[in-house]
């Protein structure tokens, strides 16, 4: 008998089902049906907790099979196995987080490039200048400031340090409120001439806000996907209101608690 074999009759000798081992043991039924059907082996941890919830012992369960080498040895190899595999899904996360990470940058350029494109005066730069001049008397005032108090750039390093590290919701999550951010930021409040740095100006703290806002969201989101996400689950649904909802209130405290002459 192969360990698959063997170890589907020790489990019909004890009575329980795939679904009672897997969750035993703690894994998924269909690791557990793949185990039975000889299409994967169990990693040497799982291995002892099936000779231990199957009432037998590796030996025996090693034993079954026609190999010709001792449980030690299978054990050895199984351990082997376990250790590549690891190894080479540290890997594939690896290049799921890098690729992630670009994106996230790669979102924060567009925008870049977006404000460059439609908030700059070329008339009176040059290309180096149109390109990497953070000159706020020739930018849009919001976009301006962000770039000449190097905040445009800290903000990337929070959406995208985190994707290093697969938070792929939270990154998400703040590079959406960034943009959102800076878009309502632009278009609400008055923009005096001259007003380089936020005097009389609210665009700053409704960006600042809503940014701050979207960080928040963005950690609630990472727990939420968690436990089990879907995209058309009632908890998304309460979170994507809130998230509106709370960027309208934000907009229009701030709003509210402007001057009459800057609004």
């Amino acid at each position: 008998m192969s360990l698959g074999e063997k170890i589907k009759a020790c489990r019909q000798n004890a009575g329980m089902s795939q679904e009672k081992v897997a969750e035993l043991v703690g894994v998924s039924r269909q690791a557990v049906t793949k185990w039975e059907a000889n299409q994967s082996a169990p990693n040497t941890e799982n291995l002892f907790k099936l000779a231990e919830i199957l009432g037998t012992t590796v030996d025996l369960l090693l034993a079954s099979q026609e190999t010709g080498t001792s449980p030690a040895e299978q054990i050895y190899h199984l351990y082997k196995m376990d250790k590549r595999k690891k190894a080479e899904n540290r890997r594939t996360r690896l290049k799921s987080n890098l690729l992630l990470t670009l994106a996230v940058i790669g979102g924060y350029i567009v925008i870049y490039l977006a404000g460059r494109i439609f908030g700059t005066d070329e008339s009176q730069m040059s290309v180096t200048e149109w390109l990497f001049g953070n000159d706020p008397q020739q930018l849009r005032y919001l976009y301006g400031w962000l770039l000449h108090q190097h905040i445009f750039w800290v903000a990337m390093a929070i959406s995208a340090i985190p994707a290093l590290f697969g938070k792929k919701y939270f990154s998400f999550t703040t590079l959406f409120g960034f943009a959102i951010a800076l878009l309502i930021g632009e278009l609400c409040g008055h923009n005096p001439a001259g007003s380089t740095y936020g005097h009389g100006h609210y665009g700053w703290a409704i960006w600042g806000c809503i940014f701050a806002f979207s960080v928040v969201m963005g950690i609630i989101l990472e727990k939420i996907a968690k436990e089990k996400f879907e995209l058309r689950s009632k908890k998304i649904g309460i979170w994507f209101a809130i998230f509106v909802v709370g960027v309208l209130a934000i907009v229009l405290a701030i709003r509210a608690g402007m001057p009459a002459s800057f609004r």
